[in-house]
């Protein structure tokens, strides 16, 4: 189902700490951090929930775990469906309302925006509409919004951690936060909005309908990131279409590239963060074998080949606040990011690929909270 995001406050969600006195929020939201949202929300209104309570959970003590307690009071929850549905729920990640990711293989002209994109798969690195007809293009990043460059608005705020017992400013205490404040570029206060978009799945409206309110994001004790969610119509995917642009794509790709093979190509964008699981080495590795770690990580059908590679990867290890221990930190994970791209080649018919592409739910870890989701991309940004 499709969601929207209402928020009524800015909010914060975090990314990576530079210092210890200043926290600038992400332009998106991850699904872990709705699923946490809607956490916070269900234990709150749970009767049958104690602070203290530890569950066990594959072999892990857990606390602040959301799951079907069915203690008296549960029959008569309001959220009792979606206390039961909770595990199985999928949360993709959110974007700005009506936003499109840049690919990582998207160029544009260094002297005049206006000449639009190319995109290194299928063209020449250069702009052919400069008057020589060989201009200079570099690569852009983030986001698109009615085919023009686009950013939210963020505010900038500044705070003094107060003293729990005098209950005065605590020196040295100053710190500052960058909180996402508009998503309308030109908005006035009447117009203003902030709206995120995504999905959530195995949820139903009446669920949706009972939550007046939620509290998403970092700081939300001291009144960040309340929104309201709104239920919306899901596309309708049109595999026609999806195929055409699919062979159209392979027949530039492979004419662009001078194959001489018979090979059919396709190629994927990542629209979210993707785990994967695998370890970068401190050796050097051939080319064929870092290409078979991305193959091995990616569990892709022995059918499918990888072209090509094009990402922007890092080390990156999280913390998972619900376990019982001294040490809540995750396991280091390779995270790729946002818009990177990659180009596979097979032997299978055009319908086929679609097919088997269309089973799979996410690429690497954590798919139910949004990591590794992508979706076809035919080497045109618009």
């Amino acid at each position: 189902m499709k969601i929207k995001l209402n928020f009524k406050s800015p909010f914060i969600t975090g990314g990576i700490k530079l210092t210890n006195n200043y926290i600038e929020s992400m332009d998106y939201i991850k699904g872990n951090v709705v699923r946490a949202a809607f956490a916070k929300f269900i234990l709150e209104n749970c009767s049958e929930f104690k602070e203290e309570e530890e569950i066990i959970v594959d072999g892990v003590k857990r606390k602040n775990w959301v799951t079907f307690r069915d203690g008296k009071r549960c029959k008569k929850c309001l959220y009792k469906n979606l206390c039961k549905k909770f595990s199985t729920m999928k949360f993709s990640f959110f974007y700005p309302e009506g936003v499109q990711i840049i690919p990582i293989t998207a160029m544009r002209c260094k002297e005049n925006e206006e000449h639009g994109f190319i995109d290194c798969l299928i063209d020449e690195k250069v702009c052919k509409k400069c008057p020589d007809g060989n201009g200079r293009v570099e690569g852009v990043t983030g986001y698109l919004k009615n085919n023009e460059d686009y950013n939210v608005k963020k505010m900038f705020l500044t705070k003094n951690q107060i003293d729990k017992y005098t209950e005065t400013s605590k020196d040295g205490r100053l710190y500052s936060l960058v909180c996402v404040s508009e998503t309308e570029s030109n908005a006035t206060k009447e117009n203003s909005k902030n709206i995120f978009e995504g999905y959530i799945e195995g949820i139903e409206q009446d669920d949706i309908k009972n939550i007046d309110e939620l509290r998403l994001g970092s700081y939300i004790s001291i009144g960040f990131g309340k929104c309201s969610l709104i239920c919306c119509k899901k596309e309708n995917v049109k595999k026609d279409k999806i195929v055409k642009r699919m062979k159209d794509f392979s027949s530039k790709y492979s004419k662009f590239q001078d194959k001489k093979d018979s090979l059919n190509y396709v190629c994927i964008k990542f629209i979210s963060d993707t785990k994967m699981n695998f370890q970068l080495s401190e050796n050097y590795i051939t080319t064929e074998e870092y290409m078979k770690k991305w193959k091995e990580a990616l569990k892709i059908n022995e059918e499918y080949e990888i072209e090509k590679v094009f990402a922007e990867t890092f080390n990156f290890r999280g913390y998972d606040m619900s376990k019982i221990s001294e040490d809540k930190r995750e396991e280091t994970c390779v995270m790729v990011k946002k818009g990177s791209v990659i180009v596979f080649k097979t032997q299978k018919a055009f319908e086929d690929i679609y097919n088997d592409f269309s089973t799979i739910k996410g690429f690497g870890l954590e798919n139910e909270n949004g990591f590794g989701d992508y979706e076809f991309y035919f080497g045109q940004v618009f």
